[in-house]
């Protein structure tokens, strides 16, 4: 086989320098968006704009978010891009409190692609936009209010109970245990329970079924973590490639598992106080009965109040059952890995929360109520300094759904412009908060708070998009820690990661290699 000629070869040549010169003019002139624009902006590097550690894996969405964020220092607000697509973070609490309040119409849409058809599971209140969400957030807002979380208290305690029944053989032999795993199986029950209306036992079997799933969606989300990213940046080719955010299999199971619970009971009229009983009769009659002024109290009197009468279809009925696993399982055994890492770290924090317990158990019989929770001051300046250390959801993401004018400002941001608020480097800026790495519960108190514009701290987000299941997971939270310190000690070992080391290949703060720590029996 012969070469080329030398003419084919330089024709070769030339085509390529001018395909490179053509992707080299392409780019820079994409990299000058916020320069025209006279925006602050990170300077981008080919090809991945700002986002090569997140590309290659090198660290986690909020912790790359947090160097972003540290470079746009002394800026309200500063331009990025992801390859060559502008995008836009937002710094200034005030501005930051314009985008999820005031100008929220703005902004009431999360940016990700979502295919109904094709994935069912993906219609829940969290991913949807515009009017679908909206109806939705005012059906579902009645069951999470305060008389519905008492309705639901008992199962907490009972699994409560459960968690500290089965530490008992490890705690008084002072054995090092991998707490996240116990703390995910826990709120496993919790989910299993009352979303979808089954008893799992995943604390007493490891390897339940429902926990074998659940294992399988969240081992599944790092490659299907590429999607979400994708569906955000390239949403047609998403929609022509049919790509799939959840694993097939889990949602078929999930589904049919939802199926089956609400036939069951429709067929044999059974009811129960669960999160499932309260969508059965949303599907059914298009709403639950709601607590008076809900909707105003909390922030969301732009819903209007209103929605239509329909009921949920059955894809539907899932896909609200589904994210209420996945959101209350990842969120709340997280905070409480982390709250007790930080606890085993300060034996005086530790010790000063277990006295409030003890006395406020004691006003109550030595029973966990829900009242006894509340009066619990102290414990939630301990969850929410946990939270603000280690938020769960480390960024919030808003799209641009129209024409937007920053206040006090020449720049517009166009239609379709993906915006982030870096809650984790809010959380950990000095400015706001001196020694940010140091675990201070009084950073908590009514005086600290005070002083503190109120959208620095935001672990479930704000405004009418605020994570709707906030008083749930904070009250698995709580029950959760209570059971456990009620009756132990934490404290490192040697196999504890100090300092932490984060999972890079989650979407959630997540400790690498589990959190290990020792337990022994409370002397009293």
């Amino acid at each position: 086989m012969g070469l080329l000629p030398e003419t084919t070869l330089l024709t070769v040549g030339a085509a390529v320098a001018c395909l490179l010169t053509m992707v080299y003019i392409y780019f820079k002139k994409s990299f000058s968006y916020w320069k025209e624009r006279k925006v602050p902006y990170i300077e981008p590097t080919f090809p991945f704009g700002n986002f090569r550690n997140l590309i290659f894996v090198r660290k986690s969405i909020g912790h790359m978010f947090v160097d972003l964020y540290k470079k746009l220092d002394g800026e309200k607000y500063g331009g990025t891009y992801m390859f060559t697509k502008p995008g836009f973070i937002f710094r200034d609490p005030e501005i930051i409190k314009n985008v999820l309040v005031k100008d929220f119409s703005s902004f009431h849409d999360r940016g990700f692609f979502i295919d109904e058809q094709l994935e069912p599971l993906t219609g829940h209140l969290f991913l949807l936009p515009g009017n679908k969400w909206r109806n939705l957030r005012v059906k579902l807002s009645p069951t999470f209010t305060s008389g519905k979380m008492k309705m639901m208290f008992q199962t907490l305690v009972d699994c409560g109970q459960e968690l500290g029944t089965i530490l008992q053989e490890t705690a008084s032999r002072e054995e090092i245990i991998e707490i996240k795993d116990i703390l995910a199986r826990y709120s496993t029950d919790i989910i299993s329970s009352c979303a979808f209306g089954i008893q799992c036992h995943c604390l007493e079997n490891p390897d339940a079924e429902f926990r074998r799933w659940g294992r399988k969606l969240f081992e599944s989300s790092i490659i299907l973590s590429l999607t979400g990213s994708l569906s955000a940046l390239f949403p047609s080719m998403v929609s022509l490639l049919k790509l799939r955010s959840i694993d097939a299999k889990v949602s078929e199971y999930f589904h049919s598992m939802v199926q089956d619970t609400v036939n069951y009971r429709e067929k044999n009229n059974i009811k129960r106080n669960d999160f499932m009983q309260l969508l059965i009769q949303i599907k059914n009659r298009g709403k639950v009965e709601e607590e008076h002024g809900y909707l105003e109290q909390n922030g969301h009197g732009d819903l209007e109040n209103k929605s239509d009468e329909n009921g949920l279809s059955m894809n539907s009925l899932a896909a609200q059952a589904f994210v209420f696993f996945v959101a209350g399982f990842e969120t709340s055994s997280t905070t409480m890995t982390f709250c007790l890492y930080e606890l085993s770290l300060h034996q005086d924090i530790q010790e000063h929360l277990r006295e409030e317990i003890d006395i406020v158990l004691k006003k109550h019989d030595g029973k966990i109520t829900y009242e006894a929770i509340q009066e619990m001051e102290y414990l939630d300046k301990v969850v929410s300094e946990t939270l603000r250390k280690y938020p769960v959801v480390p960024i919030l993401n808003r799209e641009c759904t129209k024409a937007y004018k920053i206040p006090d400002t020449d720049i517009v941001l166009e239609k379709g412009i993906r915006t982030v608020i870096p809650i984790l480097g809010l959380h950990h800026d000095p400015k706001y908060y001196p020694d940010p790495e140091r675990f201070d519960p009084e950073r908590f108190s009514e005086e600290e708070k005070a002083k503190r514009h109120n959208y620095v701290y935001l672990p479930f987000g704000e405004g009418p998009r605020i994570c709707i299941g906030m008083r749930f997971g904070l009250m698995q939270t709580k029950v959760g820690l209570v059971s456990l310190l009620s009756k132990y000690q934490f404290s490192v070992s040697k196999r504890t990661p100090v300092p932490l080391v984060f999972e890079t290949k989650s979407f959630n703060l997540s400790p690498v290699g589990g959190m290990w720590l020792q337990i022994k029996k409370r002397v009293k």
